[in-house]
């Protein structure tokens, strides 16, 4: 059998002929992405020299009606030979070379582990959870396989996004960005659909799914660019130590304690759920280590955090609770969280907060602060900020995090606390 690929685009070939064994393409909406990506999965599973019987080559997407697209399609492309088998219900092309192209759902991180992978395409990854990902990636180890990532832009916290700082330091890995303007200039997009999608749809849709770049979100109060620079050094002065801690419930949440000096974040622990004394234990450690005294102390008063603050004797914060007068005049806050929330992000904005913590924790931390957002309809009299329950819908988790980091706050709204240390 000789495979004849079809003609591509430069950028297309860049991408399925690089030596990288990872690739990382964050691309337009229609700039042929996936079509070049089903011509490099099939030309690996037919390369020449090799034998193909009992070797696994995979297709993975978000959800199994996407992995079904891309099967039928697959499928429309060969049919006509007569020498492919075609497995509707599992999803499975048969080649006459004894290889299987197997379409996969990754909704599941169980389903991307497997045997004798020798090459895999992740469709639309950014739309994907990461431990997916990581279940691939274990899949591919057994077999040194290469893989290509593709998809839209996802966000500069999205774990795709992430994966491309490999690519500068790693020639294991190559990053590509493709755009719609790139698709006009190699004949794939019409420059004038191009120019009336952007008229058409609003400024932050058009730059993601158009241009592969960041966009903040109309409601979106801390912006990318000093996320990215709150973990940078600042050289921000030291000053009074205090602790936070947002203490976890049920579920996914994690008990979170930051210790702060002045407005930097110098030690963060984060422990999966614990008992009302194991909570103490760590907070009451931590203290002793960084000599914090319990006024200088805070943890969120609401569920388990209650039975914490009546240990500890240290102060509680209320997410409900009014949000405090300031030069006497109320502020026009649905409640204290909000309050809180809403004098971080300008701190965060203004670059006077830094926090130092490890790489896991930074990439969790970014994702909690890009969702520190306004609902769609906002009410200037009692201002409010999108629901952590909605907010745990996109992330599939508690923002925890960022919920530790703006307890801070509550410290600069009341200045009479806050002043106390012990040695």
């Amino acid at each position: 059998m000789e495979v004849v690929p079809p003609n591509l685009t430069s950028y297309q070939k860049a991408i399925i002929y690089s030596n990288a064994r990872f690739t990382i393409t964050e691309a337009s909406t229609k700039v042929g992405k996936t079509y070049s990506h089903i011509i490099w999965l099939f030309m690996k599973s037919h390369e020449a020299g090799i034998d193909h019987d009992g070797r696994n080559y995979w297709w993975c997407a978000p959800i199994y009606n996407q992995a079904k697209i891309a099967f039928g399609r697959f499928r429309r492309y060969l049919a006509h030979s007569g020498i492919y088998r075609f497995n509707e219900s599992n999803l499975v092309i048969y080649c006459p070379n004894g290889s299987q192209i197997h379409f996969k759902s990754a909704e599941k991180s169980e389903n991307l582990y497997g045997e004798d992978v020798f090459a895999a395409v992740f469709d639309e990854a950014p739309r994907a959870k990461e431990d997916s990902w990581y279940a691939l990636r274990s899949t591919l180890t057994a077999t040194e396989a290469p893989c290509k990532l593709i998809g839209n832009f996802g966000g500069v916290s999205n774990w795709v996004h992430l994966l491309k700082e490999k690519a500068s330091n790693d020639e294991t890995y190559e990053y590509f960005k493709i755009t719609c303007w790139d698709a006009v200039k190699e004949g794939i997009l019409s420059e004038k659909e191009v120019l009336q999608a952007k008229r058409d749809l609003p400024e932050k849709i058009f730059k993601e799914l158009y241009e592969a770049e960041a966009s903040e979100d109309e409601g979106q109060l801390i912006n990318f660019e000093n996320i990215r620079r709150l973990f940078q050094e600042k050289n921000l002065l030291d000053g009074q130590k205090y602790i936070t801690a947002d203490i976890a419930r049920l579920g996914k949440d994690k008990t979170v304690i930051m210790v702060w000096s002045g407005f930097k974040v110098v030690y963060v622990k984060a422990l999966n759920v614990t008992t009302i004394p194991h909570s103490v234990d760590a907070i009451k450690s931590i203290q002793r280590l960084y000599d914090v005294h319990n006024n200088n102390t805070i943890v969120d008063e609401d569920g388990v955090g209650g039975g914490v603050k009546d240990y500890l004797k240290c102060k509680g914060f209320i997410n409900n609770a009014r949000p405090v007068k300031l030069k006497g005049k109320e502020e026009n806050f649905a409640n204290l969280k909000t309050q809180c929330y809403w004098k971080l992000a300008e701190m965060i904005n203004q670059d006077l907060m830094e926090v130092h913590c490890d790489e896991e924790i930074e990439k969790a931390l970014s994702q909690e602060l890009e969702w520190v957002r306004l609902p769609k309809e906002v009410d200037t009299s009692k201002i409010s900020l999108i629901s952590k329950e909605r907010i745990k819908e996109f992330l599939g988790r508690s923002p925890d995090f960022s919920d530790a980091l703006m307890m801070r706050l509550w410290f600069v709204l009341r200045p009479n606390y806050g002043v106390y240390s012990v040695k």
